[in-house]
């Protein structure tokens, strides 16, 4: 057998078992270039998505006392029902830490040190969808991710750009499952006059994607390695052949 044929099916194998249930945990991360409030809202009337709770990180007043900055939203309520919230203080540029962790039934958002906790929630979840918004004079950077201790990449990256006229920008993270722990850091930076509100801000979107026709890890991984056992009977018996 040649080499270029052993290294294919080596190649083949080794991707399959990256579908099996021992890398179920892995994540998809896509960059959803151009990607817009109103097409976000399509997903949710179209019902391809639905919102179960949100974490969401803003500028408030940016003070100990009023406005909050921090929240955890129930999104299965109109309007939302904030569930937990407190303030925080950010400072221009000052990269933040925060962890989102969901446990299948409870909720812990940490941002700085902050600790923010509901038990309101017990659905499965699916999806992620990171929500990053500023204006003309203002810039928030959400980076190194990581989805149960595992690297992202250098692709994981909400922040808009100069291209982004509505002034935000959007990063799904699929292929999810509950429980799961998220971390990565957060920065807001500002000139002259200092936002507020929710005009800074970024906002983890986490609930079911609905209608996918997707097969479970396992069972990929198991038709991929029934090829890979095929071919490699296909090739020897043509090596003999030769």
């Amino acid at each position: 057998m040649k080499t270029h044929k052993i290294l294919s099916i080596i190649g083949l194998a080794t991707l399959g078992l990256s579908f099996t249930p021992s890398f179920a945990s892995a994540a998809t991360i896509t960059r959803l270039s151009n990607f817009t409030d109103q097409q976000f809202r399509d997903l949710l009337n179209s019902g391809d998505f639905t919102e179960l709770f949100v974490a969401e990180g803003r500028m408030g007043n940016n003070q100990l006392n009023g406005d909050w900055e921090l929240g955890i939203w129930d999104a299965r309520t109109n309007p939302f029902t904030i569930v937990d919230q407190d303030n925080f203080v950010w400072a221009s540029g000052k990269t933040e830490d925060f962890t989102l962790e969901y446990t299948g039934s409870t909720v812990n958002y940490t941002v700085g040190g902050v600790l923010l906790s509901s038990n309101a929630f017990g659905s499965s979840v699916n999806d992620i969808y990171i929500r990053t918004r500023e204006t003309e004079t203002s810039n928030i950077r959400i980076d190194s991710l990581f989805f149960e201790g595992e690297d992202l990449g250098t692709g994981a990256i909400s922040e808009p750009g100069d291209l982004d006229s509505d002034r935000v920008d959007y990063l799904r993270i699929s292929d999810i499952s509950k429980p799961f722990t998220l971390t990565g850091k957060v920065t807001m930076s500002w000139t002259g006059t200092q936002p507020r509100g929710s005009n800074l801000a970024y906002q983890i979107k986490v609930g079911p994607t609905n209608n996918r026709d997707v097969p479970e890890p396992g069972t990929v991984g198991a038709l991929l390695l029934t090829g890979i056992a095929a071919m490699g009977c296909r090739k020897t018996k043509r090596t003999v052949d030769d």
